[in-house]
């Protein structure tokens, strides 16, 4: 199965917001995703937001699978296919170079976890 990069990212803030007690929202893991691809990539503000809206898209198609395709085999399959298009999201955000770094440290957490 291809994880990807922020898949991952996803996963630990989900974790230790669990660990705090705290919940985390939607908009709080949208924007914690943006400012991290800023903070590494060099993201413009305006880039920050592109990233930031198309994460909270990829948030909500996930929703929109667990309500349809809840407690089937299905769902996994639905929700990978959402995380499948992340990249090709991103790239019509990105530059050239910024999608580059994108994959090679996406490529990197994957073969390091």
């Amino acid at each position: 199965m291809k994880y990807t990069f922020f898949y991952i990212i996803i996963f630990i803030l989900l974790s230790v917001a669990k660990a705090n007690g705290q919940t985390t929202t939607a908009m709080e893991l949208a924007d914690k995703i943006a400012q991290k691809m800023k903070d590494s990539l060099g993201l413009s503000q305006q880039k920050k937001t592109q990233i930031y809206n198309i994460n909270l898209q990829l948030y909500d198609l996930k929703t929109q699978a667990r309500q349809q395709y809840a407690n089937t085999d299905s769902l996994g399959r639905m929700i990978q296919r959402v995380e499948n298009s992340r990249d090709s999201m991103y790239r019509n955000v990105l530059t050239s170079n910024q999608y580059s770094l994108y994959l090679q440290k996406k490529r990197y957490l994957v073969n390091n976890n």
